[in-house]
Order: C-alpha cells, then sequence, then structure tokens
C-alpha cells in the first residue's frame, strides 16, 4: 500500500496524535490557564444569556455535559482573543463566543494546527 505524502511543515516521525498528546503534556490545568469559579459563573450566564445556541451554527446545545444527547451537544465558552495573547480580556463578555462542542473542536483544530488540510470554518 502507498504511503500518502509527508505535508508540507509536519515534524517527520510525528503523527496528528502524538503531536496533540505531545502538546496536552505541556499545558498548564485549568485553573492554571484562569479558568476559576469566575470562569464558570460567567460560562453559564453567557450561554443562558445568548439562548442556550451555538454562535456559529445556532444549533440548541445543552448548558452541561450530563444533559447533552447525539443531537443536542453540549455548548462551551470560546475565547474570541485567546487568554495567552490578552489575559485581560478574560472575563469580558465581548470577548466570548457560545459554540456546541463540535464547532468548538473545529476551530481550535484549526487554531492550534491540528485541522485536516481544506478543513473550513
Amino acid at each position: 500500500m502507498a504511503k500518502a505524502p509527508p505535508r508540507i511543515g509536519a515534524r517527520p516521525g510525528l503523527s496528528p496524535r502524538e503531536r496533540k498528546r505531545r502538546l496536552d503534556d505541556r499545558r498548564l490545568t485549568a485553573a492554571q490557564r484562569g479558568y476559576d469559579a469566575a470562569w464558570r459563573r460567567l460560562r453559564d450566564a453567557v450561554i443562558v444569556e445568548r439562548g442556550l445556541r451555538c454562535d456559529q451554527c445556532k444549533r440548541i446545545g445543552a448548558l452541561w455535559m450530563r444533559d447533552a444527547t447525539p443531537t443536542m451537544p453540549v455548548l462551551e465558552v470560546d475565547h474570541i482573543i485567546s487568554v495567552a495573547e490578552r489575559p485581560d480580556l478574560r472575563l469580558e463578555p465581548s470577548n466570548l463566543r457560545v459554540l456546541c462542542r463540535p464547532c468548538h473542536s473545529r476551530r481550535t483544530a484549526r487554531d492550534q494546527g491540528f485541522a485536516r488540510p481544506g478543513l473550513r470554518w
């Protein structure tokens, strides 16, 4: 079976899964990255205020993972400008968007370089 040609910019010998695992190993905990009780309160308030809908695909979602179903994914709150770039905007509602888990996963994959080539937002 023929092997796929290497992607430009990919490190030889590292699969996307291995690259992601290595990145996760270096990552700080959620609390260390600023996702504390104040963040959780704001997250819940923003999701409810915006009608329990994904800003991208407009799908109705669940506030909590325990309430999610295959047709109603959990909603996540995403920083438009990352906390790493602008920590002062961490709790600024105008810097937040509500995304369902599939939309948030696509955006994160694209931004962190794990997306398949040609994946569109």
